[in-house]
């Protein structure tokens, strides 16, 4: 998200112009000051249009204050966008004058926030409760919950401290499997809440994480456990704690991390998702700008929770299969690349296994249809993500994207259960492929 700024210009009868620093501008979507946010009075707006130029130029025309949610790259679905009061006249003008169709998606985000009972205050929240999935957990909730798993179930899982967050938060992964083959055991990893604002992705990466502590439970050795059982699992359902908690107690769409501000400027984290150190790194969708919800970081891998988890994703990439990063929103079943619109050699084999994954989903909700292919070919060209890295660096065979269902960051509780008894299904197809791939590095890129 791209740092624009705004200038009068004395032409045109005072008409307000903005324009971008650089191609793909996704704007500043939050305030950079860390009180809290209600939302209350702005809007999400749906534009719709084929025409590629006028998108392109909606892009570089975003002012500074609004956030571009979702730009998908095909023209039969809509860019969302998130404005505040003071922007939305002006936006609205732009559009209507520029012949871009659009409808108010959310007309008070603030109310809608509340109305799904979203966001809880820093009073009134618990932070450390009894796990479930009748809502959306804190991370200390979350992490008491996996070390108790861990006490309870030595015989078959491994709490794994990855490293700790920009404030000193513990970032667990947690393995679950009996090794069946003992160093030949492929795995399966899945990591969550990367992105701080999308709480359906740690949300689903832990009820996968507490489906399979139950399928292991139960030690049976019948058809319905072959697959998951023949395998390993590696799950970090949290990656971005620090972002995760200020997104209950401060502002609900924030994105990035809580790096603290480079020296010249006041403006707080890094995404975590452009940070990876991996070919393309800066490609795209990326900014240089710390005020940036894209903000690509210092350096290639700058941040630690980036570091945590590709220090532990390495130690353990000659029996990764599959790699599977879940976020939202939108029900998308994304394959390599995303910095570029060059596709891998084995692209055809990665559709085949996402197209099984959602197969498996439309089984369980018959309605579910997820949109496959290449990242970079149905959103934008976006370098540093880490399923990039884990098919370029860690040379893992098969590195997914799910953009979980959800017209918004912001989803009810009651999707929880469902959306991983989806996602539940579609494990079983990985499994079952990551069992049968060979070891070692997949070097077809």
């Amino acid at each position: 998200l791209i740092h624009f700024y705004k200038r009068w210009s004395k032409m045109h009868n005072g008409m307000i112009k903005w324009l971008a620093v650089t191609l793909f501008s996704l704007s500043l979507g939050h305030p950079h000051h860390d009180e809290f946010e209600s939302y209350d009075g702005h809007q999400i707006l749906s534009v719709h249009s084929s025409d590629r130029t006028k998108r392109e130029a909606l892009h570089e025309s975003v002012p500074e204050g609004c956030d571009v949610l979702k730009f998908p790259q095909d023209g039969a679905r809509p860019i969302d966008i998130l404005c505040p009061p003071e922007h939305l006249d002006n936006v609205k003008q732009y559009l209507d004058r520029n012949s871009l169709d659009f409808n108010v998606k959310i007309d008070d985000v603030g109310e809608h926030i509340r109305s799904e009972d979203n966001y809880g205050s820093r009073k009134k929240r618990e932070t450390n409760t009894r796990m479930n999935w009748n809502d959306f957990q804190r991370y200390d909730t979350m992490k008491t919950w996996m070390e108790h798993i861990a006490q309870e179930n030595p015989d078959f899982t491994e709490l794994i401290e990855m490293g700790r967050s920009v404030e000193n938060r513990v970032i667990y992964a947690l393995k679950i499997g009996r090794s069946p083959w003992g160093n030949n055991t492929r795995a399966v990893w899945i990591d969550g809440g990367i992105h701080a604002r999308e709480w359906i992705s740690p949300a689903t990466a832990s009820y996968l994480l507490n489906e399979l502590v139950k399928n292991f439970k139960e030690v049976k050795s019948n058809c319905k456990h072959l697959g998951i059982q023949s395998v390993d699992w590696y799950v970090a359902p949290l990656l971005n704690p620090d972002g995760y908690e200020f997104t209950h107690t401060n502002q609900r769409y924030w994105r990035k991390n809580r790096s603290a501000a480079p020296s010249g400027s006041s403006c707080r984290g890094v995404d975590l998702n452009r940070n990876w150190n991996v070919v393309g790194w800066g490609a795209g969708a990326t900014s240089n700008s710390p005020c940036s919800d894209v903000y690509k970081g210092p350096a290639k891998g700058s941040e630690p929770e980036t570091k945590a988890v590709a220090d532990t994703v390495i130690k353990l990439k000659d029996n990764i299969r599959v790699f599977l990063t879940l976020h939202s929103y939108g029900t998308y079943w994304l394959t390599t690349w995303g910095y570029t619109t060059t596709r891998p050699k084995d692209h055809e084999k990665q559709i085949t296994l996402a197209r099984r994954g959602a197969d498996a989903v439309k089984c369980v909700n018959s309605n579910r249809d997820y949109t496959i292919g290449a990242a970079g070919d149905i959103f934008y060209i976006a370098g540093g993500a880490s399923d990039d890295w884990a098919k370029a660096t860690a040379e893992i065979p098969y590195s997914f994207t799910v953009e979980l269902p959800g017209n918004d960051f912001v989803i009810s509780k009651s999707q929880i259960i469902p959306v991983g008894e989806e996602m539940w299904a579609a494990l079983k197809e990985l499994a079952i492929e990551a069992a049968r791939h060979p070891l070692g590095p997949d070097t077809a890129k």
